[in-house]
């Protein structure tokens, strides 16, 4: 059996390429940073690392056959040690601006003594994210050139192209730029999600300047935050072109932003105490922790008194949750995990956990608040029957 190296592969593209992976019946192997919290089916090999580790990339990519290359990174430093460690045959997710430069072109050059597939998108639906807090929280969402026509393709349409190239070496050497069906400006991407949801949203215009300085804080160096302002703006006169490659590469036509947005509606919208009580149930449930941490407010406090030598501690934030629960469960196997729950009343919801471990069982209670469609308080109980009860 094969097997594929995915890097990005808990991202928004990644997983649904990890998912078609498997589907086709490809072993598949997934670099990530932090295994606990991936989320990833079973079946998948995780490797702790970072992709911008070369080490860690060469211990993912031992014996494999082919990878699947996302450069997070606006920049292409470092990245040639690390193609140095990828396997020869590589699908690269680069971007239909590729040929003006910039970092996807850098790596593309990068690639070119491997044996490489390069999958250029359009813009990503997905990245209309970003705008998720503002629709949550007030009725306006500003942008920088609302005009600006994209051709925005969905993640799913991406990963089922990047899934069908490392399967067939037929496409090996080419390049295939990939869009969705239509060019919608951001005004109407903005209109659309608004339909989605049932809430008016008016749109208002980004300065350059604040513009660039959104791109800054983002990580972006000043030349590139330059140039993306510089590409917005083109986009209001020359949109982005509309490409059959889709279509033409899996046999079903590209989706629609209107799909796209019908699809991640809840995104927008805040969630109610039972919905969020019932995702972060699931998502525990299945081992889901990324999942579930992103139901929780950033600055969310958690009290555990036998978690802290029976004092009432509050651990604050996800990072530090996160590190306690890496020290609490150090070396425990668990044979299996009933849950009852969750009970939820007005602000609040209650998850009972029994955890099977060996002859004996340990119960955890977990009192959640919500606040906002966010999980801003945990308190936590736990009981171990005695032994032999």
């Amino acid at each position: 059996m094969r097997t594929i190296l995915v890097t990005g592969a808990t991202g928004r593209v990644g997983r649904h390429v990890v998912a078609g992976l498997q589907a086709a019946g490809v072993s598949v192997r997934a670099l990530v940073r932090t295994p606990e919290t991936a989320g990833l089916p079973s079946g998948v090999e995780l490797i702790q690392g970072d992709i911008h580790d070369p080490a860690a990339v060469r211990r993912a990519a031992e014996n494999a056959d082919a990878a699947f290359l996302l450069w997070p990174s606006f920049s292409a430093d470092g990245a040639a040690a690390v193609v140095r460690e990828v396997p020869r045959r590589v699908v690269y997710l680069s971007s239909l601006s590729a040929p003006s430069g910039g970092v996807w072109g850098d790596v593309e050059q990068l690639l070119q003594d491997k044996d490489w597939t390069f999958v250029r998108p359009s813009g990503f639906a997905v990245n209309a994210q970003n705008w998720a807090g503002d629709f949550r929280t007030g009725d306006v969402v500003r942008v920088p050139y609302p005009e600006a026509g994209r051709s925005m393709i969905h993640e799913r349409d991406i990963a089922a192209v990047a899934v069908l190239t490392l399967l067939d070496a037929h496409h090996i050497g080419r390049t295939y730029d990939i869009t969705g069906p239509e060019v919608v400006t951001q005004t109407e991407q903005i209109e659309t999600i608004a339909r989605a949801i049932g809430k008016p949203m008016r749109v208002e215009a980004l300065s350059d300047a604040a513009a660039r300085q959104a791109m800054l804080d983002l990580g972006a160096d000043p030349i590139l935050a330059e140039s993306s302002v510089g590409y917005w703006a083109s986009l209001v006169d020359n949109p982005e072109p509309v490409t059959t490659t889709v279509a033409e590469l899996t046999g079903q036509p590209a989706r629609t932003f209107a799909e796209w947005a019908t699809e991640h509606a809840a995104d927008f919208r805040v969630p109610t105490t039972s919905e969020v009580a019932h995702r972060y149930t699931e998502a525990l449930a299945a081992g889901r922790l990324d999942e579930a941490l992103a139901l929780t407010a950033p600055d969310i406090i958690r009290v555990a008194p036998l978690e802290t030598d029976g004092e009432e501690v509050e651990v604050k934030g996800t990072e530090a949750i996160l590190e306690n629960a890496r020290r609490q469960t150090a070396g425990i196997h668990y044979d299996a995990i009933d849950v009852l729950g969750p009970l939820i009343t007005d602000n609040h919801f209650a998850i009972r956990f029994t955890f099977h471990h060996g002859p004996t069982h340990t119960t955890k209670l977990s009192l959640c608040t919500v606040d906002q469609g966010q999980i801003t308080r945990e308190e936590v109980f736990y009981y171990t029957p005695p032994s032999g009860s």
